[in-house]
C-alpha cells in the first residue's frame, strides 16, 4: 500500500538552510575569501561549472586516503571522490611512488611509450568488447571519439541518447541531461533539449532522445528514423540522476533492437567501469556492446579516457578514415597511473574482498593481491 505523501513545511526548510549556511560560512572564511578573488579572473570563480555551488564552493588544500581538507583546515570524509575517479582514494602510496618515478623521467613525450601498450593489453583483457583501444584525456573525449568512429562505420549521422544521461560536454550529447518538465515533452517520446546555449540547431537535429528502461520506445524511434541512426549510446546504469539500475531484460533488449536496425550500441562506462567489477558492467550483465567508453576510475585520479571495441570498427582509425588526435593522448603520467591502478590496486582480488555493490557478485577468472587497505 502506498503511503500518503509527506508535506514538508517550506518555512522549516528555509530555517534549516539559513542555520546551516551560517555555520558553513563561520568555519570557511578562507574559502569565501579565495572565491571572491577567483571570480575576478574565472567565470563563477571555478574551472568547471558544476563546482559553482551556493553560497560558495569549498577550496581544498590537500587530501589523503578517504579524507579531504579545505583551505581553512576543516577535515571531511570524501564521499564524492571525483565522481568515482578516486576509487583508489587520495594519494594512494603505490600511485604516488609510481608517478614520482615517472615525473623524474618526463611528463610528456608526445610519442608512444611502452606503458601505453601494456595498458591497452590490460584493457583488452578486462573489458568486453575491446579488441583495440585508443586513449584520450577525459570521458567527454571518449564519448565524442566513439561517436565519430560509429558514424564512420555505419555511414549515418544521427545518434540516440537516453533522457537524463550525461556523456560529457560536447555538443552532440549535451542534450536532455536534466530538462525541465515543460521542455522534456512526452515521457515515451521525449524532445531533444539542449542543456546549454551555443549548440547549433543542426547538431540538435541529429540527436534523438529516448527514455531509460523503455526498449519499446527505442524500437519505435529507430523505426521512425530507419536508416538514419548510426549509434545508440547509454550509461548501462544511469548515474546522472541518482543511480537507476536497468530492468532485468533492458540491456539485452536494446542489444537485440540495435542489431536488428543495424545500429551500433555504445556503453558509456565512464562512471561504472572498474567501480562495479574488474571488467565493468558487462561482467555483471552479460550484454556485449559494439564500443565502450571509459575514464575516471581507471586512472586512479589522473586525467585519462579510453574508447574501444571490435577491430573491424576501430580499423577506421588504423586506415586514416577517422582522425583521432591529441597531444596528451597516452601521455606517460596518465598511462603509468592507469596501468598501476588496474594491475596493482584495483585488481580482481580487490573487488572480491571489497565488494558492496548492490548487484550480483561478478565472477572473475583472475586473482591477485588486494592493495586497497589504504582506502579503508
Amino acid at each position: 500500500m502506498l503511503r500518503e505523501p509527506i508535506t514538508v513545511d517550506p518555512r522549516l526548510v528555509e530555517e534549516i538552510v539559513t542555520r546551516e549556511e551560517a555555520e558553513f560560512r563561520g568555519r570557511t572564511p578562507r574559502s569565501h575569501e579565495i572565491h571572491e578573488r577567483a571570480k575576478k579572473t574565472m567565470p563563477a570563480g571555478v574551472s568547471s561549472s558544476f563546482q559553482a555551488v551556493p553560497p560558495y564552493p569549498l577550496f581544498i588544500s590537500h587530501a589523503q586516503g578517504s579524507h579531504i581538507w579545505d583551505y581553512d583546515g576543516n577535515e571531511y570524509a570524501d564521499f564524492h571522490l571525483g565522481f568515482g575517479s578516486l576509487l583508489v582514494g587520495h594519494a594512494h602510496p603505490v600511485l604516488v611512488e609510481a608517478l614520482r618515478d615517472q615525473l623524474g623521467k618526463g611528463s610528456l613525450y608526445s610519442l608512444p611509450g611502452p606503458d601505453t601498450v601494456f595498458l591497452a593489453e590490460e584493457m583488452a583483457r578486462r573489458f568486453t568488447p575491446i579488441e583495440q583501444v585508443r586513449f584520450c584525456n577525459s570521458g567527454t573525449e571518449a564519448t565524442m571519439d566513439a561517436l565519430r568512429v560509429a558514424r564512420a562505420h555505419v555511414g549515418r549521422d544521427k545518434v540516440v541518447k537516453i533522457e537524463g544521461s550525461y556523456h560529457g560536454h560536447h555538443d552532440t550529447l549535451l542534450m536532455s541531461t536534466k530538462p525541465s518538465v515543460e521542455a522534456a515533452g512526452p515521457a515515451d517520446h521525449p524532445n531533444t533539449v539542449p542543456a546549454s546555449k551555443g549548440i547549433p540547431q543542426d547538431v540538435k537535429n541529429n540527436t534523438l532522445i529516448v527514455p531509460y528502461n523503455d526498449p519499446e520506445a527505442l524500437d519505435r524511434i529507430l523505426t521512425e528514423h530507419e536508416g538514419e541512426v548510426a549509434a545508440v549510446i547509454t550509461e548501462p546504469v544511469l548515474m546522472n540522476v541518482g543511480i537507476v539500475l536497468p530492468d532485468d531484460t533492458y540491456l539485452a533488449s536494446i542489444r537485440e533492437i540495435t542489431r536488428r536496425h543495424g545500429v551500433l550500441l555504445i556503453f558509456d562506462e565512464v562512471k561504472t567501469g572498474v567501480t562495479v567489477a574488474p571488467g565493468g558492467i558487462t561482467e555483471i550483465y552479460p550484454v556485449e556492446p559494439d564500443l565502450i567508453c571509459l575514464a575516471k576510475s581507471i586512472g586512479g585520479g589522473m586525467p585519462v579516457g579510453a574508447f574501444g571495441g571490435r577491430e573491424e570498427i576501430m580499423r577506421h582509425i588504423t586506415n586514416w578514415e577517422v582522425l583521432h588526435l591529441g597531444t596528451f593522448n597516452g601521455n606517460p603520467m596518465s598511462s603509468r597511473a592507469a596501468l598501476v591502478t588496474l594491475t596493482q590496486v584495483l585488481t580482481p582480488g580487490a573487488h572480491i574482498s571489497q565488494s558492496s555493490w548492490p548487484l550480483p557478485t561478478p565472477v572473475s577468472s583472475k586473482s591477485s593481491t588486494c592493495q586497497c587497505t589504504w582506502f579503508r
